[in-house]
This record gives C-alpha cells, sequence and structure tokens, in this order.
C-alpha cells in the first residue's frame, strides 16, 4: 500500500494543467520543493529551443552524478478539474476528464523517494533529477535537456508497463515529407501547359509499397494535400508519411526507395521534388550485462520485483536520451489507460515506483 504522503504527492503535482509547452506552473511547483528540499535546483535555460513557456527542472544530487532520474511535466490533456476517485487499492480519474497519471505518477514517485531519503539523512549517490516539457509532443525538453557531462544512464518514469518490467529496446519513427512542385496552368483553357502536382504524387505513391516490409519495419504515407482550385492545374502537393524500424538500417534503404520514386515521377513530368527526413525518435536496443541493465535490475531486485526487460510499447523520452548518447531505459509504473478518462494506477504500483527510485539513489 502507498503511504499517505505519496497520495498527496501526487494528487497535488496531477492537479496542476500543464499542457505541451505550457507547463510553467508544474515547474514553479517542482522547483519550490526540491529547493525546500536544501537541494541545488536550477531551470537549465531551454525554453526557447523547446518552445514551452518554462525551461527544464534540473537539479544535480552530489555534482550530478553519472544517471539521471527523468519525468516529463506537460499531459495531453487538462487535469485540474478531474474529481480524484480514490479507493482502497487505486487512484483513478472521475471518468469525465484524465487524472494526469501520465506522467504525474512518475513525477511523484521520485519526489517521495527524494523526500524519504533527505528526512531519514539516507547515504545518496550523486545523481541528477529531470523533470522535462513536451514529452507529450515532440520529447523537445529532453532533446535539449541540460545534462552534466558525467551523465551516461538514464531511468524515465513514464512507461504503462507494471513495476518490475523496464524497456531494453524499442523501435524508431523517421518521419518524411515530399513537397512537388508542377506548374499551374487553367485546366479548361491551357491543360497541356500544366504539369500537375497531385499527377506527379500520385504516380509515385504506386509506385511504391507501403505496410510491413518485415516483422520489425513498416512504413505509411500518412498524409496528402494539394492544388487550390478544381479548375487549376494543382502547382503544388505535398505527401508526409512515416518509416518505423527497430533498426536504423532498415529504415535508410525504404526512405531512399521512397525519395527515389518522388524524384523520378517528377523529373519524368517536368516538375520538381524536394525529398526531407529525420528520426522523430531513434530506436535504441541495450544488450545483457550492459551498465544501465545492471543498475536498472538490482534497483528492481532491492525493490522486491523480478526483473524483466522486454521492449517498449512505444516510444518515449527514453529514445531522446540514448540518441544523445545516454544509455536509457523506461521502468513501468502501472499507467492504466493513459490520458484517456478511466486513466487509473493501483497504489501498490505507485508505492512499487517509488521504491525503485529509492534503490536507485541510495548508497
Amino acid at each position: 500500500m502507498a503511504s499517505r504522503r505519496l497520495v498527496d504527492l501526487f494528487l497535488e503535482v496531477a492537479r496542476i494543467d500543464a499542457l505541451p509547452g505550457k507547463e510553467a506552473e508544474v515547474a514553479k511547483y517542482l522547483f519550490a520543493f526540491l529547493k525546500n528540499l536544501g537541494l541545488p535546483v536550477q531551470l537549465d535555460n531551454t525554453a526557447a529551443a523547446a518552445l514551452s513557456n518554462t525551461s527544464n527542472v534540473v537539479c544535480r544530487v552530489g555534482g550530478g552524478g553519472n544517471f539521471v532520474l527523468l519525468a516529463h511535466m506537460d499531459t495531453a490533456q487538462y487535469t485540474s478539474s478531474t474529481i480524484p476517485a480514490l479507493t482502497p487499492d487505486r487512484a483513478a480519474s472521475d471518468g469525465k476528464s484524465p487524472l494526469g497519471v501520465d506522467a504525474r505518477a512518475g513525477i511523484a514517485a521520485i519526489l517521495y523517494a527524494l523526500e524519504r531519503a533527505i528526512n531519514t539523512n539516507l547515504p545518496l549517490k550523486p545523481f541528477t533529477i529531470a523533470f522535462t516539457t513536451r514529452g507529450r509532443g515532440n520529447m523537445a525538453g529532453v532533446k535539449h535537456l541540460g545534462l552534466p557531462e558525467g551523465v551516461r544512464c538514464g531511468f524515465v518514469f513514464d512507461s504503462p508497463l507494471d513495476p518490475g518490467s523496464y524497456t531494453v529496446s524499442s523501435h524508431g519513427v523517421a518521419v518524411f515529407s515530399a513537397d512537388i512542385l508542377g506548374r499551374a496552368a487553367d485546366a479548361a483553357a491551357e491543360p497541356e501547359n500544366g504539369v500537375s502536382a497531385i499527377a506527379i504524387a500520385a504516380q509515385a505513391l504506386s509506385a511504391l509499397k507501403f505496410g510491413r516490409h518485415d516483422g520489425e519495419t513498416t512504413s505509411n504515407a500518412g498524409t496528402i494535400a494539394g492544388g487550390s482550385a478544381t479548375g487549376t492545374v494543382p502547382l503544388a502537393a505535398m505527401v508526409r508519411g512515416q518509416v518505423r524500424a527497430s533498426r536504423q538500417e532498415n529504415a535508410k534503404p525504404i526512405l531512399d526507395r521512397i525519395k527515389a520514386e518522388f524524384e523520378t515521377a517528377a523529373a519524368a513530368a517536368g516538375g520538381a521534388a524536394a525529398f526531407k527526413w529525420s528520426w522523430d525518435f531513434a530506436p535504441y536496443a541495450h544488450q545483457p550485462g550492459c551498465e544501465v541493465r545492471r543498475l536498472a535490475e538490482e534497483a528492481l531486485r532491492g525493490a522486491g520485483l523480478p526483473p524483466a526487460a522486454v521492449p517498449a510499447p512505444g516510444g518515449s523520452e527514453a529514445n531522446a536520451l540514448n540518441d544523445r548518447g545516454v544509455a536509457a531505459v523506461n521502468f513501468g509504473i502501472g499507467v492504466k489507460n493513459p490520458q484517456a478518462k478511466t486513466e487509473y494506477i493501483l497504489l501498490e504500483h505507485l508505492s512499487k515506483a517509488s521504491e525503485i527510485v529509492w534503490h536507485l539513489i541510495k548508497k
């Protein structure tokens, strides 16, 4: 059973509104909380880069150490009007709006373990805490996060998996854009003088295979738009899509083929195509015995949980940390129905999440 203090902390932070890019009120709460514990908390001056109204909240305990504990501050929807439904075994939403379990449960787990450790004079390892912006958006906060140079491992508290499970691998998503330029003309008076950008896009798409490429790689053309009027040969069109892969090298040939088909179709018709792609978040995989897995499993066993190393059910800030060269995993904390009106967390899971933090930070 979770302590009353842990539950209260969760409910306090859960009721603060913080949509992606508007996390300032949560940042103020966290800054004051950490400062009241006598810790060296600061903002990392990344607000402008992340397009948020606040920077990430960063706290370097004992100089910052070699690992970071992380949870994002934002929620996908407003949470301040939600009336929590507490029962002996869970904290749930009122069924009208989300409670904010994702990712406020992770924040509460970190805060409670830290407060408990300081109040009991627990000897602590050096480590860093980071509460980030835009975790539910484009992960811009963690992508620009200011970390001590010595940080080489990261532990994210955000996964809907049950406590005991932690992510050792994740697919990545590469997003692509194809912008096609044709030549506008009056479709009735001089259609032969026009080059249809939409027809170029259609020709390229029809030559491509989208869908499943293998057991771990898929692609999709998700949106297409173009033209200005039914009586005008369309000057421009744009296609947006993604390639999802568990290994970076599996995505590249598919993206190269997509690029080639758009350029070939445009050149054949007398138009032009500009193709761009980038990783929205890159894939990662950690081998057995590596440092981040060893530390994760030690903490899980200390919390009385048998470690279960699993593939991530979706992308998370662990992907962004790994892409930055910080070996990171995401701990399951038991968020159920994340972001839905029926969102909830079992109090036992909330308590176990905080126990994992406790065993990570104690000497």
